[in-house]
């Protein structure tokens, strides 16, 4: 029975509430601290409260009016599909321009970020160091496969699907380094 009593008043003793102490720096820094740590520190009786952050409310969206139209009994002609609006963005997100790449195997892969997404029948092609590789992608992650090593250039460019060019990216420089094993010198006998 002791052993519990010692417990419970452990527990209670360590629920007191300590001494907190304030000081401000030379620097103008704000410290607290259970000790007083600086001349001139000044005890605190509550701490300041924690800082919180509610987002505005969100703006109530107006009601919709009703557009009636009379019925003249006639259907309105088929209005041609709206042409879809061009792509905005197109952009290397990896690798980073000036960056370096490690690959023993030499394969480096190319993130591109594009806005709107890709259309149905679009595709991506990758210029490195210049040529235009005949690979065409779908995909976003651009998988390159026995880049030698070194500096390389590398831009990537949408098509359409009748193979006409929408947009480019700016070109990144990229460093491409692989591990090679030393071979040992031939022993002379």
């Amino acid at each position: 029975m002791k052993p519990i009593v010692l417990f419970f008043l452990v527990l209670l003793v360590s629920q007191a509430p300590a001494e907190i102490y304030k000081w401000v720096d030379a620097q103008g820094n704000v410290h607290y601290s259970d000790e007083p740590q600086a001349p001139g520190a000044k005890r605190m009786r509550q701490l300041p409260g924690l800082s919180t952050y509610s987002p505005p409310p969100l703006p109530s969206k107006p009601p919709q009016e009703e557009v009636r139209e009379e019925f003249s009994g006639e259907l309105p002609e088929k209005a041609p599909p709206a042409a879809h609006p061009g792509y905005q963005v197109l952009k290397i997100v990896s690798p980073e321009n000036e960056g370096t790449v490690r690959s023993s195997p030499g394969e480096v892969p190319i993130f591109v970020a594009l806005s709107p997404v890709l259309r149905e029948g679009d595709y991506f092609r990758v210029l490195l160091d210049g040529k235009l590789l005949p690979e065409h992608h779908s995909s976003t992650v651009i998988r390159l496969s026995n880049v030698d090593r070194g500096e390389h250039k590398v831009a990537v460019a949408v098509y359409s699907k009748d193979g006409k060019k929408l947009l480019q990216s700016d070109t990144h420089t990229f460093y491409l380094h692989r591990t090679i094993a030393k071979r040992p010198a031939p022993r002379a006998n």
